[in-house]
């Protein structure tokens, strides 16, 4: 692997003012992408947008009632390492990055050596996950970004296995990443018929990197975790946004066998749906306030559950089937349904708790290993009795149920 020159890339980057972007982004005195509801800066930065009709994105309003410690203590995170939305927030913040890009180390050598041979199980995709790796290494001029993630994504499986250096590895994870997420945050307005497919692999493996770190840093707190989902949620729609225009491109093209799951939601939607999410369908039908918004967009994002539990039913012996088909139900949720849960309304935090059986339940993939049962116990107990039939099934995935 040759490393890019580097070019004038230790200068630093000049900031153009924007004069219609939202007025957070104008008194920080920052580029402002102008994208609605919320500009990627508040977004990534966790800050209060002007352009958004919902309240600030602090704590959610009834995250008291949510704090909960489900395992003794309020994180779990290994020391010295920042929350998932701290680090999505360096990278806003970066003028440069953190290191110049193009710079590689013999520690950068090894993370690509291990990601070559260990593609397949970093990601649990069927296909010929050595697309990505190649995507990478041809891309490092029109989307550096893609080889930083994938460096920060082998270094973050790393750190699950090699305890010994966990420190080392999470370190890298988290400044290669940063940097990676800055020079995309940079050039995103520029994606392209020559490097939407570079792209795609970024906000494939960026969501997938920090999913992971939503349930290894908060699995102790349950309201912590619903916070910290909610920023997933939208951040990584919001990235993923980026590359919508092309996605009939992305399926005619060699990818097609890494998305073998789009084929089989082809399949099964001629199909009967499931009954795993029928007994809360019902309960939330039957609410007087069944027509509020948070209301039908809880019933929507549990129907677009269902859709993702009969995906796994489908090939119930297909480990990789049941992992994509988990990964897909927050890119395929409603902003409405983001904002009930933000809101922590109960009918959108009850859908919630199928999501959660779902990954605990499937729990051998390193990324969702750090899930524990226990948050699905918290929830279902802050929730209390009115919602117990409707979370039969979830709880059935928990022992003592």
């Amino acid at each position: 692997m040759t490393p890019e020159p580097s070019g004038q890339s230790e200068s630093r980057r000049t900031h153009r003012k924007s004069k219609t972007g939202c007025d957070t982004c104008k008194k920080r005195r920052v580029k402002c992408d102008e994208v609605r509801p919320r500009c990627a800066k508040c977004t990534f930065g966790n800050r209060t947008c002007s352009y958004a009709a919902a309240p600030g994105q602090g704590q959610g309003p009834d995250q008291a009632g949510l704090n909960t410690n489900v395992a003794g203590s309020s994180s779990n995170s290994p020391a010295g390492t920042p929350s998932s939305t701290a680090l999505l927030a360096a990278a806003a913040e970066a003028t440069s990055p953190v290191d110049a890009p193009g710079r590689y180390d013999a520690v950068h050598m090894s993370l690509f050596h291990y990601a070559v041979v260990n593609m397949a199980s970093f990601m649990a995709a069927d296909g010929d996950s050595s697309l990505v790796v190649e995507s990478a290494l041809n891309s490092t001029r029109v989307a550096p970004y893609l080889l930083d993630q994938l460096l920060a994504f082998s270094a973050l499986y790393l750190s699950t296995t090699a305890q010994a250096s966990q420190d080392l590895y999470l370190r890298y994870a988290t400044e290669l990443q940063t940097r990676a997420l800055s020079q995309f945050l940079e050039t995103r307005e520029n994606i392209s018929e020559t490097n939407f497919i570079p792209a795609f692999h970024f906000t494939s493996l960026l969501g997938v990197h920090v999913l992971y770190n939503t349930f290894r840093d908060h699995k102790d707190n349950l309201g912590e975790l619903v916070s910290a989902f909610v920023e997933y949620a939208r951040v990584h729609r919001g990235i993923r946004a980026v590359t919508a225009d092309y996605w009939p491109q992305i399926l005619a093209s060699n990818l097609g066998s890494l998305l073998s799951i789009v084929e089989i939601g082809n399949r099964i939607d001629h199909l009967e749906a499931g009954i795993e999410t029928i007994e809360l369908r019902k309960q939330l039908e039957r609410l007087s306030d069944s027509s509020r918004v948070p209301v039908t967009a809880s019933i929507d994002a549990l129907q677009r559950m269902q859709w993702v539990l009969d995906l796994a039913n489908h090939n119930p012996q297909s480990s990789s089937n049941r992992i994509q088909a988990a990964l897909a139900w927050p890119v395929i949720i409603s902003d409405d349904y983001i904002d009930a849960l933000y809101l922590r309304h109960p009918e959108a935090l009850a859908v919630l708790a199928f999501f959660l059986a779902f990954v605990y339940e499937n729990r051998s993939f390193w990324v969702f290993e750090p899930c524990a049962g226990s948050l699905i116990e918290a929830l279902a107990n802050h929730l209390g009795p009115f919602w117990k039939e409707g979370l039969s099934w979830p709880l059935s995935k928990v022992a003592g149920y």
